[in-house]
């Protein structure tokens, strides 16, 4: 049918009409599927707020367990995306328990442009998050756990249907529990996987305790594997199988050495490729593999010569850092490999053989070895002495920075394919050897301000959640380590961390350092030490509502340094204990008043203050938020 002008300006006006008017609705354990979805006449289900949503609306999930299968179809636009998150300052559960036996417990379905964020996925009796098909999609800041198959899955039997996925700042531990008596002679299941699919960046995220392979990117193209920490999986930490233009960039995998997690008693190897067979075919192809630091493992890099073969065509695996395999440092089976570069590594051996490789079509050169020799994997301008590491044996990314004096330091050949290391500094014209690069001429030495107003809240008998304020730094805040009772747990580029798996009814001790791209790293923040809850008490078995949000801010300038900042009340189910006053995004002081003035401000300069309310048990209001600029030496003006 062929529409008249005047039909399509109509069309288009209805479409942009239905786009600019984005809606919030919220769910609740207390609402129901028959209400408007309104903060106080909330949905039941998470499955029919998405089914509600269309492009630009947000659906808030306020905390509770939810015991449903989640499904969702919403589909939003490039410029308007359909948002499916937590409450803020709440923790939805999604629980599988009681569902049918193979059942996924979260799944989108053709779904497209949605953001999907903040909720605790646990007891799935399949996948926890699974996208078939789904494309556009951004599934990110979720505790995934206790899957008996994939903590997170994305494909379709179609190749390239599902793509364009960010999977990014997830925790995903102990699932893959049809594997748990490490019994299975093959077939099981990844705690983040791809099959199938095409540009799918997978970030950010903390991958451990799995009976599964930790990453897997499987008859999939154009994946970006950056800056996640993986750690004790099961046979491999990042698995590349059937895999083409991929990036696996700036990672850190490695054994603790809990043996629950070996598999014919050896721990998982680091990065492993392969092709695998399969109904269809994807062969290895155009990988990079850079900046990544790779720790007590089976093997530190392999490729197996799998029942497809192939060998490695057109790799690069340059500037990372293997540290002590439990078997070969380095494992390269025997294939038709060609175009394929070793160059920049290190590679420090501690016991065992440091290389095991065979077949003609991969060059080695400009590598450091040290614990053993290279054997054929020898090559020109390679470095054969101590790289002098930090701390070898550590289990921490700096652990294996280079020091002072480290042959490794501009012994590199130029890549254009890596401009930085792995902890996001810069390249120097001469390269250095490894992840990290210590001889830049322009290195960044100052480090940022310490992280300020710890808190941490016990959110069930195994969750703890942080919250921190902002530090600075002169280039720049890269993110945040995080340590519980002085052992580091994690990093994270957000001023929240979720710390899971704890035992209850037990006391915790938290710091948090802040970092910069060039590795420096600040003091520790004030220490926070909070209980976790008694065992079956869950949240929403503690209080977990906010309070409201400060009303009517009010910032005046009443001379040329001091600024009186005034507000409305905010109410509580309990109290109100307090409020967090931040003044340009730093973390200023907590009042229990509703006025505040600060002093010993500069003449003539803007300023920008939040205000949120604060309960006994942790929970944060919104923010409410004023502007206003010191008085000069003659102006007196109040500004709102």
């Amino acid at each position: 049918m062929r529409l008249s002008k005047v039909a399509v300006v109509l069309l288009s006006f209805v479409l942009f009409a239905a786009e600019g008017k984005a809606a919030t609705y919220y769910v609740s354990t207390s609402g129901n599927d028959a209400n408007s979805g309104a903060l106080s006449t909330p949905f039941r289900t998470i499955s029919h707020g998405a089914a509600v949503a269309v492009a630009g609306d947000t659906v808030y999930v306020r905390a509770g367990v939810y015991n449903e299968l989640v499904r969702i179809s919403s589909k939003g636009t490039s410029a308007a995306h359909v948002g499916i998150h937590a409450y803020p300052g709440e923790l939805p559960v999604i629980d599988g328990t009681g569902t049918a036996a193979a059942t996924d417990l979260v799944v989108f379905s053709n779904a497209q442009y949605v953001d999907f964020s903040g909720f605790e996925v646990r007891n799935s009796t399949h996948i926890g998050i699974c996208v078939y098909p789904g494309s556009f999609l951004t599934i990110s800041g979720n505790n995934v756990h206790d899957s008996v198959r994939n903590g997170i899955w994305a494909g379709y039997s179609t190749f390239g249907t599902t793509s364009d996925l960010t999977i990014s700042g997830n925790t995903v531990w102990n699932n893959v529990l049809e594997n748990q008596n490490r019994t299975m002679s093959g077939g099981w299941a990844q705690a983040i996987g791809t099959q199938s699919a095409n540009r799918v960046t997978i970030s950010g995220n903390k991958i451990y305790d799995n009976y599964g392979e930790g990453i897997a990117y499987v008859l999939s193209d154009g994946g970006t594997i950056k800056n996640n920490t993986v750690f004790d999986n099961y046979s491999v930490e990042i698995y590349l199988d059937n895999a083409q233009t991929t990036t696996v960039d700036s990672n850190l995998a490695y054994s603790t050495g809990n043996s629950t997690y070996y598999r014919s008693g050896y721990p998982a190897s680091g990065i492993g490729t392969a092709n695998e067979s399969y109904s269809t075919s994807n062969p290895l192809n155009s990988l990079t593999i850079v900046n990544n630091i790779v720790l007590n493992s089976k093997y530190g890099f392999y490729y197996s010569n799998e029942a497809n073969g192939g060998g490695l065509q057109n790799v690069t695996v340059a500037n990372n850092t293997f540290y002590k395999g439990a078997v070969d440092l380095l494992w390269i089976a025997s294939a038709a490999h060609a175009n394929s570069v070793f160059e920049n590594n290190v590679f420090e051996q501690v016991g065992n053989v440091m290389t095991n490789v065979a077949g003609s079509g991969v060059t080695y050169r400009n590598n450091d070895w040290y614990g053993g020799t290279a054997g054929t994997a020898a090559g020109s301008g390679d470095v054969l002495a101590d790289p002098r590491l930090a701390n070898a044996g550590g289990l921490t990314a700096a652990d294996y920075k280079l020091t002072l004096g480290s042959p490794a330091v501009a012994a590199g050949l130029t890549l254009s394919n890596v401009t930085a290391d792995y902890f996001g500094a810069p390249r120097a014209v001469a390269y250095d050897l490894g992840a990290h690069q210590l001889g830049s001429s322009n290195a960044d030495t100052t480090a940022p301000s310490v992280p300020a107003a710890l808190t941490a809240t016990a959110a069930t008998s195994s969750v703890m959640n942080l919250v921190w304020t902002a530090s600075t730094d002169n280039a720049g805040v890269t993110g945040y380590q995080v340590f519980r009772n002085g052992a580091q747990i994690g990093t994270t580029a957000l001023l929240t961390f979720s710390d899971s798996g704890l035992a209850s009814g037990t006391q915790y001790s938290y710091a948090v350092k802040a970092y910069d791209a060039a590795g420096n790293v600040s003091a520790a923040s004030n220490t926070a030490i909070t209980t976790t809850l008694p065992s079956g008490v869950m949240t929403g078995g503690s209080d977990t509502i906010a309070p409201t949000a400060p009303s009517s801010l009010t910032a005046t300038a009443t001379s040329a340094s001091d600024v009186a900042l005034t507000w409305g009340a905010s109410t509580d189910n309990v109290a109100v204990t307090g409020y967090r006053i931040l003044r340009n995004g730093s973390y200023l002081t907590t009042v229990t008043s509703t006025s505040f003035t600060d002093s010993g401000l500069a003449a003539s300069t803007l300023y920008s203050y939040t205000v949120s309310a604060l309960d006994s048990a942790g929970n944060q209001s919104g923010i409410a938020t004023a502007t206003v600029k010191t008085l000069s030496n003659k102006k007196h003006r109040a500004a709102r």
